[in-house]
């Protein structure tokens, strides 16, 4: 079971409190902590960066060499992307990061006689999805030089947690924010629901037969209307892309949601 931090702070706070010991105390409560993944590292060396000029490469027809910045310093960069233009915001893992998506620590490399510091990444590239068609363009009012971790909130700390058959309640943010709130005798928040609902009969849109009545004595439906299948907003992404799983949709993705947050 992933769990993220920054999530279950929603439900317990835990300021004060440091990671080694989040981990100690709620392994020794029965809880065991298989991994704790720093998502910060995974983009270490990995900035926004703005391409202050682009070129076409004079050994090469589909490569570009292009002069981007991080704020503080300029780099010469050799690019492969159809879609890199001058003036773009757009991730840049310099020398020394390491690539998500295939493990390799950049260093300065010689391509077709030109000398590139660094990267330009597409979204395949750092795990964001699988397009690889181009790199990735960033909103254009983000400050050169901040951290890709920073702006996507990928600097989540996930606890990979063993949950035994024995431990249901376990399977959820709520369920492990119950037991360190009781653990470090922290006050457990419980989400607030604020319901439109309105006095039209649910048994109008559906109604629910129960044909097992011994193993299934109660159940209990409700009924949403005017239901548009989009995007989700991008809080809720980020939420479920730190713990693993891919967004699909609103409706899809509420539900994965609130399966983690409840079980």
């Amino acid at each position: 079971m992933k769990i993220s931090l920054k999530w279950i702070n929603d439900y317990v706070d835990l300021s004060g409190i440091s990671l080694d010991e989040i981990v100690n105390k709620i392994s020794l409560a029965g809880l065991e902590v298989e991994e704790v993944i720093d998502q910060s590292k995974t983009f270490e060396n990995i900035v926004v960066g703005f391409v202050k000029e682009r070129k076409k490469h004079p050994n090469a027809d589909k490569l570009s060499v292009c002069i981007v910045s991080d704020g503080s310093e300029e780099y010469n960069v050799v690019c492969g992307a159809p879609n890199v233009e001058q003036g773009q915001k757009i991730p840049f893992a310099k020398v020394g990061a390491v690539i998500p998506s295939g493990g390799f620590k950049l260093e300065k490399a010689k391509i077709r006689g030109e000398v590139s510091f660094g990267m330009i990444c597409s979204e395949k590239e750092l795990n964001i999805s699988d397009n690889h068609e181009g790199i990735m363009v960033l909103d254009s009012s983000l400050k050169e030089g901040t951290p890709f971790a920073e702006i996507f909130e990928m600097n989540d700390i996930i606890l990979d947690i063993a949950i035994t058959p024995n431990r249901s309640d376990a399977l959820s943010h709520i369920g492990i924010a119950r037991d360190l709130a009781a653990i470090f005798n922290r006050k457990l928040k419980h989400p607030e629901i604020h319901l439109l609902e309105s006095n039209i009969p649910s048994d109008k849109f559906a109604s629910i037969i129960i044909e097992d009545s011994e193993n299934c004595p109660r159940y209990v439906g409700k009924i949403i209307t005017n239901v548009e299948i989009k995007e989700s907003p991008t809080w809720l992404k980020n939420r479920l892309k730190n713990i693993g799983l891919r967004p699909i949709n609103n409706v899809v993705d509420v539900t994965n949601y609130v399966l983690n947050e409840v079980g």
